[in-house]
């Protein structure tokens, strides 16, 4: 099976209570509704919600978006650390109550105390819930994401923390199989493809459902635009063929960043939501900027007013004009191509 369709068939099967019904009737909604520059939540709302809910971290990679904020003297001030009441109070909203998917993230989200109490709430709830983490304190931690109804747990693989990694996968993988994800930059396809397969391969046979490569996107403190990889990369594309020679049907391939014939496919305008604990509004998840101006947080905007942002609709209007331009912020971005699901 194609391995996004696998990803799809895997959290499908995990719906299974009376309280996901609502949140698979909005995205079927959305399935079937026009694509507009504005959007009535009367019609649908989004699917996916992202939750910032830390911004402290164990790791300071110079490629994450989240280093911005993470690992400043302010990054612990009070009201950005996840409780379970914050997340409760953001979930009374309809903007975040009818979404099927709510990721975790960060920052390292395994440093939040209640995290096990966040995910059996919104499991409850009929919220499909995944986290992604560095790993470092994953096997202390995944005996109590299981038992809460974690739907998903995706392992990033770095440099930085390849060791206890490798050293506990396996014990993680006994207790809860999870997803593995590694960050392909153009230097690495093009001159440590031999690593990469090493690694892919290790996760295999250590009971890994299956290994996500991300396309480097240039955020953060030191934004390297040499490291993206085209859609017209030789060695991508060689790359990509080896692989599936190696490893038949284990890895989620990425839409490449389009180099020559742009298309203005990404949905997430549309399908996704993503705030912090102060209800401070994300832009969208290839970005870390945040709304701006009124009708930007959560907690004192109008619901419509707030999905209706004039940043959104604007952004929205080029992406479904084909005259124009993708948004300057989509422009470094590889899922500006990828139709989501």
């Amino acid at each position: 099976m194609n391995p996004k369709w696998s990803h799809l068939y895997e959290m499908s099967r995990k719906i299974h209570s009376v309280q996901a019904m609502p949140k698979v009737w909005n995205y079927l909604k959305y399935r079937c509704a026009k694509r507009g520059s504005k959007i009535s939540i009367k019609h649908f709302t989004p699917q996916i919600a992202a939750l910032w809910v830390t911004q402290r971290c164990n790791l300071n990679c110079w490629f994450c978006g989240a280093s911005d904020f993470v690992n400043k003297k302010d990054a612990g001030k009070p009201g950005t650390e996840a409780t379970l009441a914050k997340v409760e109070r953001i979930f009374e909203s309809p903007l975040f109550s009818s979404c099927l998917l709510v990721d975790l993230e960060g920052g390292e989200p395994l440093l939040v105390d209640e995290l096990g109490r966040i995910v059996a709430y919104l499991a409850h709830k009929g919220h499909l819930v995944n986290t992604s983490t560095n790993g470092l304190l994953l096997a202390d931690r995944v005996v109590e994401l299981k038992k809460a109804g974690i739907s998903r747990i995706n392992l990033s693989y770095y440099d930085e923390n390849h060791a206890v990694v490798e050293r506990n996968l396996e014990k993680i993988n006994r207790i809860f199989p999870v997803h593995m994800s590694m960050l392909l930059l153009r230097s690495k396809v093009e001159n440590h493809q031999d690593e990469i397969l090493r690694a892919a391969k290790f996760f295999r046979e250590a009971g890994c459902r299956s290994l996500r490569f991300w396309i480097y996107r240039p955020m953060g403190t030191d934004p390297k635009p040499d490291e993206i990889v085209y859609d017209t990369s030789q060695a991508y594309m060689e790359f990509q063929q080896r692989i599936e020679k190696e490893l038949p049907g284990f890895c989620y391939w990425p839409v490449a960043k389009q180099g020559v014939k742009i298309q203005k496919r990404c949905p997430r305008l549309w399908q996704w939501i993503g705030c912090d604990m102060l209800g401070n509004m994300a832009i969208c998840c290839g970005t870390n900027m945040l709304l701006q101006g009124p009708q930007s947080n959560l907690f004192q905007s109008d619901p419509e007013a707030l999905l209706n942002h004039p940043m959104f609709v604007m952004m929205r209007s080029q992406l479904m004009d084909p005259q124009s331009a993708p948004p300057e912020i989509c422009k470094n971005c590889n899922l500006l191509g990828d139709p989501g699901w």
